[in-house]
């Protein structure tokens, strides 16, 4: 495993974010992509009441009601991000920016007319596949600068406490089940080390750093499966429900060393850390939706969507490796530690409220515009009531079996904010086949600015936490072109995306005055996540 390390040390770029569950694991949850079929993106993904559409499903469930015939359609695209650092394994080096392509939908409406002349008239039923999030990401920071010493083993330090601020003796087996994983490898491998008097610990001593390098990368994403059921009462009134399946698959890759100095300011050797997690599950939710043309005669329509909490039930698996400079006889070349952890819990992401309008101009311009807004407060993260470490203090009531994490709660009600998004989107049709179409999409920031990854929240959470990194994520810009060209069975559609997103990444945290502290004496560093996303849709209507 050692060997596998080193192959790490020499990365040049990897990049993104998974840790303990977290409020961060909270957001890449709940959160979504601008992503569906062409028409969909080319339309900044306000279809919600203009409806026919079948990525639209996920919105409002109402919009599948729409359709008058059947329809059936495949979208595959090309992702990249210009941003990305440049890679080095094995000597052999990969652009993190490559283009790379993927496949992100596939659906079909089956429309039955019912000739029923009491109101009814369309009956559709609807699948969709879309993915709902692309995880594909990469962060690289270089020869980043420390002030006075400020070293990842100082955050070390305030893990080798507990809650009420005693020392933990983390040789006793006892005391190490009362810390995380990353305290004790900082210990094992000597980078914090205790200060013992009369037999007890007093104290514990850190390492100095100058600089430091971070690499991340993750991929995987969340694929979304929507079974819709939608009618169409006298052309007036569309209606629909839609029960949605998450498939979830994240790999993330870790590499972090820092220029140690000695006690004269000197750099005498690293100290680097690895790690690989995975997370995979299942989630599961709701949606139910109405479009209403108010006026009979008029093509306004108003749409309202709600979506429920996804229930995601997850597990994860996470190796960390730790090394250090420090050697004696026995270990000449530095002394190195690794440990995995198995953790299995639940995530319940916040409700949803979408908002829509949309019009018509003859046949030849569509307008729709909306508004989407996510509670926040109504997320939690729960855990097995018979878990190793899980104490009543931590819990409220909860799932069956499963209760809340009463630290993390904290967490969340503090740091993340409720999202708003808002899609407005146009499409205009110089002729009956041809359609030319333009979309924004907003989404707000989810995090406070002051948010940071507390690995002193007083919960299970605490003690799996194996990495000390995290990224606040800022707003989303989108900007969206398409073309359609439409035949009396077959359609083509095509949508560039451009995405902008900055963010701020942090290494570690860090509060001199105290280590519950908000502040964070490590500056972060300002990112661009920007990416470019094209894709093409074939479909047939029947």
């Amino acid at each position: 495993m050692k060997k596998t390390f080193m192959t790490c040390a020499l990365l040049a770029g990897f990049g993104g974010w998974l840790h303990a569950q977290d409020i961060y694991k909270v957001e890449m949850l709940s959160g979504s992509d601008l992503d569906g079929d062409a028409r969909y993106v080319g339309m900044g993904g306000a279809m919600s009441a203009l409806g026919a559409n079948l990525s639209a499903m996920t919105t409002n469930p109402a919009s599948t009601g729409l359709y008058r015939r059947s329809d059936i359609a495949l979208t595959a695209g090309l992702s990249s991000q210009p941003d990305g650092m440049h890679l080095i394994d094995n000597n052999q080096e990969k652009g993190a920016d490559k283009t790379r392509g993927f496949f992100n939908q596939a659906g079909m409406v089956y429309a039955i007319r019912t000739g029923n002349d009491s109101g009814l008239k369309f009956f559709n039923i609807g699948f969709n596949y879309k993915r709902s999030r692309n995880f594909k990401q990469y962060i690289g920071l270089n020869g980043i600068n420390t002030p006075n010493g400020l070293s990842q083993t100082w955050q070390m330090l305030d893990l080798a406490q507990d809650m009420d601020g005693y020392w933990l003796d983390l040789g006793s087996d006892k005391h190490r089940e009362w810390t995380t994983p990353l305290a004790l490898l900082g210990y094992d491998t000597y980078l914090i080390d205790p200060v013992i008097q009369n037999n007890t610990i007093v104290d514990y001593l850190g390492s100095d750093a100058q600089k430091y390098n971070y690499r991340r990368a993750q991929w995987g994403g969340v694929h979304q499966y929507d079974i819709n059921f939608s009618a169409n009462i006298n052309e007036r009134v569309y209606a629909g429900v839609s029960m949605g399946v998450y498939d979830v698959s994240f790999h993330s890759i870790l590499c972090y060393d820092e220029m140690l100095m000695n006690e004269k300011g000197q750099h005498f050797g690293n100290s680097s850390m690895y790690q690989e997690e995975s997370m995979t599950g299942l989630g599961f939710d709701g949606k139910i939706g109405v479009i209403v043309r108010p006026l009979e005669e008029n093509p306004f329509r108003i749409g309202l969507s709600v979506t429920t909490p996804t229930a995601f039930d997850l597990e994860s698996n996470s190796y960390l490796y730790l090394s250090s400079p420090y050697t004696d006889d026995d270990h000449p070349e530095g002394f190195w530690g690794d440990t995995e952890v198995y953790n299995k819990y639940r995530i319940r992401t916040p409700w949803k409220l979408n908002v829509s309008a949309a019009t018509t101009v003859g046949t030849f311009l569509a307008l729709d515009a909306e508004y989407e807004w996510q509670n926040y407060s109504s997320a939690a993260v729960r855990y097995s009531d018979s878990g190793e470490y899980f104490y009543d203090d931590y819990y409220g009531d909860g799932w069956t079996s499963y209760s809340t994490d009463l630290g993390l709660q904290q967490q969340i009600d503090t740091w993340m904010r409720n999202v708003h998004t808002f899609r407005m989107g146009l499409e205009a049709r110089p002729t009956s086949q041809l359609a030319i179409r333009a979309g924004y999409n907003f989404v707000s920031s989810p995090f406070d600015k002051k948010a940071y990854l507390n690995l002193l929240a007083d919960g299970p959470s605490y003690y799996y936490a194996t990495n000390t990194d995290y990224v606040n994520l800022g707003e989303t810009h989108r900007a969206t072109l398409g073309l359609g060209y439409t035949s009396k069975y077959f359609y083509v559609d095509a949508a560039y995306q451009h995405q902008m997103q900055e963010a701020t990444v942090y290494a570690f945290h860090y509060n001199d005055a105290d280590r519950f502290g908000i502040d964070n004496a490590l500056a972060g560093q300002h990112i661009k996540l920007h990416r470019n996303n094209f894709q093409i849709t074939l479909g047939v209507k029947f």
